[in-house]
């Protein structure tokens, strides 16, 4: 094959999953700070995974009894909450995912998320779960790279959904 019929076919590809994005209503990468408010109650997270995928890794979090809002950033480091001390992580970037109006434990007091998961997927190398406190959740991602990312939410379960390019 040759360089330009290779550049062409690369292209096609770019540009066909431009569009299926684009179709699925989904929002572009970028790395600008992304929020959205939550609706009202407090919501229960009980559940976060991880996983690798062709051009983007994912981090998603499951809730239930509100709709939980967020708010996702680049930051330079991740410090825990309340404690205030660093959060070490794999990886040499960093986005913070926080929730207001959250918790990651039951009203009785036991926690139902697992304190980290690491994928060792292309970019996304680790999660921390960095604060439980005060009605606020917060996660730290430990990323190989600086790229664009995107977050969204899911219905049907509910679902926090932060993707992040290659």
């Amino acid at each position: 094959m040759t360089a330009r019929a290779t550049a062409a076919t690369v292209a096609g590809v770019v540009a066909f999953f431009a569009l299926a994005a684009n179709a699925l209503g989904l929002p572009p990468f970028t790395t600008a700070r992304k929020t959205s408010p939550g609706g009202a109650g407090q919501a229960e997270m009980f559940a976060i995974a991880a996983g690798c995928h062709a051009t983007f890794d994912r981090f998603v979090i499951r809730a239930r009894l509100a709709k939980p809002g967020y708010d996702a950033r680049y930051v330079r480091r991740i410090i825990a909450d309340p404690s205030g001390n660093p959060v070490r992580l794999r990886g040499t970037k960093r986005i913070s995912v926080v929730s207001d109006n959250a918790r990651g434990h039951t009203q009785g007091g036991t926690d139902l998320l697992p304190s980290s998961r690491t994928p060792l997927c292309p970019n996304l190398r680790q999660v921390k779960v960095s604060g439980d406190f005060e009605g606020v959740l917060s996660f730290g991602l430990g990323l190989r790279r600086k790229t664009g990312f995107r977050v969204f939410r899911l219905t049907g379960p509910t679902r926090i959904v932060v993707d992040v390019k290659h």
